[in-house]
């Protein structure tokens, strides 16, 4: 069959790969699948996978864990799925009915294209299908059921963790996809106000931000306010407060202080911005109270910083969370019932053939003009 492996840093190559199959004589195999997929999306995480380069990849490792695929076969104990159903599949795998996928890694739950072969591939093979996959309804836009396998539990995961409660002021970081679902995620579980840092070069996600519920954008790039109110007086807090508020001297951080007037956000959602976000969290986020999240992938193998001064010397009762996405069955269908997210309009490019596989991969990677995310249909 044929298949995208891992190559080297910075490359994917097609081979032919022996078809996965399902061995009746292993346990584990007769609650397995067999599937060919229909739709997929390269990932953010697929680009860190090839392009960052850090940590050991085994030979032939196979990409890929967003998408649409169809039933080929089933072990002789899967219950709910026969050959020839359509469904969407869990980006992230619990092995346990009421897991979350991470119980037994110590960095990932996802198991598709990093601990087993990934779905870029002419059939591959995915573990407790019962519990991992999720039929996908006829009647649904197909784009939506794609961005329902990772990237909606992922937004969703970020805000579920922050504890929201009603009325509260959030700050996401990050508006590109993961970012655009937090905000969604953020409105439904009662946030009062949504506050996102952004690009401001970034038009599509100015506009979505806007559609799925963010009061107020702020850009990165100089802290200007692209839309929501902001009143120029609030400036005067920024000389109320110690130099030592901001640590990394951020504009968008003196922007979010000033709104609050100096008491900083509820939560904060880290989905983007790298490094550098965890700081600004710390300095943004309310003392005694408050609570970051990040669902950020952080590259490399130096430590992540905080800032003593706004982390109260360590004092500061600030909580921080550092989680992958809630994945499964369960979590899939919860994103279905939300029939009011449209997160289909995510989709921003589509590709048909695998041979256009690497090519979406590259422009995820060079995240390309008016780039959300990518369906290539097979």
């Amino acid at each position: 069959m044929w298949a995208y492996v891992f190559d080297k840093k910075g490359s994917i190559v097609e081979k032919e790969l022996d078809k996965p199959y399902i061995d009746e004589h292993e346990d584990d195999d007769r609650y397995a699948a067999i599937l060919k997929p229909l739709a997929v999306s390269p990932c953010s995480s697929d680009v860190h996978t090839v392009y960052a380069g850090n940590g050991p990849r085994r030979d032939n490792l196979v990409l890929g864990h967003e998408g649409i695929a169809e039933v080929v076969e089933t072990g002789s104990l899967v219950k709910d799925f026969k050959a020839g159903d359509r469904v969407i599949v869990s980006a992230v795998m619990p092995d346990e009915e009421d897991g979350t996928g991470h119980e037994y890694s110590n960095f990932s739950g996802t198991k598709l294209g990093r601990n087993i072969n990934g779905m870029w591939a002419e059939f591959f093979k995915v573990p407790k299908a019962d519990m991992n996959l999720v039929h996908l309804p006829e009647e649904l836009d197909i784009r939506k059921g794609l961005m329902a396998a990772d990237v909606m539990p992922t937004g969703f995961t970020a805000a579920i963790k922050a504890e929201i409660e009603d009325g509260q002021t959030v700050c996401v970081i990050g508006a590109g996809a993961i970012g655009l679902m937090a905000i969604a995620a953020a409105k439904k579980l009662g946030a009062g106000k949504v506050i996102v840092v952004g690009s401001a070069s970034r038009k599509e996600s100015i506009e979505l931000s806007r559609h799925f519920g963010a009061d107020v954008f702020i850009a990165y790039q100089d802290g200007s306010v692209i839309f929501g109110s902001y009143d120029e007086s609030m400036d005067v807090y920024r000389d109320k407060r110690s130099p030592l508020a901001n640590a990394l001297n951020k504009p968008e951080v003196d922007r979010i202080l000033n709104m609050t007037e100096n008491k900083g956000v509820d939560r904060v959602l880290i989905c983007g911005g790298g490094r550098a976000a965890v700081a600004e969290a710390c300095d943004i986020v309310k003392y005694g109270t408050g609570i970051v999240v990040s669902v950020e992938y952080q590259e490399g193998q130096e430590m992540i910083g905080l800032p003593v001064f706004s982390l109260g010397r360590g004092m500061a009762g600030k909580t921080f969370k550092f989680s992958l996405s809630l994945g499964g069955r369960h979590i899939v269908e919860k994103m279905l019932s939300y029939e009011d997210i449209e997160a289909e309009r995510l989709v921003t490019h589509c590709f048909k053939g695998r041979d256009k596989i690497p090519e979406a991969l590259e422009l995820m990677n060079k995240k390309g003009r008016g780039l959300i995310k990518i369906m290539v249909e097979l």
